[in-house]
């Protein structure tokens, strides 16, 4: 009778342990999970908030095209380049402005702004500009 009790016992400890780990493998999983859902969510967030800075930059460009034009009809392009401390403690910002006169007698001015510039994979916004002759 004796053995038939630790028999059992046993049983349940082996069940009570088996069951513990599976209750400890769950949760794990689903604490994983949440640090992923945490992670991707903050890169979406730095995403939407970076990419229109991006475009703001090219504008910016746009908006320097415009004046270095009207003081100089020979301007060629400028490369500027904001290190980290002006518009983002840490991003550093890039933008190329670029004129090449076409075969039709046209100038073409082209616009990228990369922010951040610092990053393995910036925000790229390109522009390309008609000048008027």
């Amino acid at each position: 009778m004796r053995t038939a009790i630790v028999r059992n016992s046993k049983r349940r400890r082996g069940v009570v342990i088996v069951m513990v780990l599976l209750i400890l493998m769950i949760m794990s999983g689903l604490v994983a999970q949440f640090f992923r859902r945490a992670i991707t969510d903050r890169r979406q967030t730095r995403n939407e908030l970076q990419h229109p800075q991006a475009i703001q930059l090219s504008l910016a460009a746009e908006q320097l095209l415009a004046e270095r034009l009207a003081a100089d009809a020979s301007y060629q392009g400028e490369t500027w380049d904001h290190p980290a401390g002006i518009l983002h403690k840490t991003n550093t910002a890039s933008v190329v402005i670029s004129i090449t006169d076409t075969a039709t007698d046209d100038r073409v001015a082209t616009l990228t702004a990369r922010y951040p510039a610092n990053a393995d994979l910036p925000f790229k916004v390109t522009r390309t500009v008609r000048l008027l002759p």
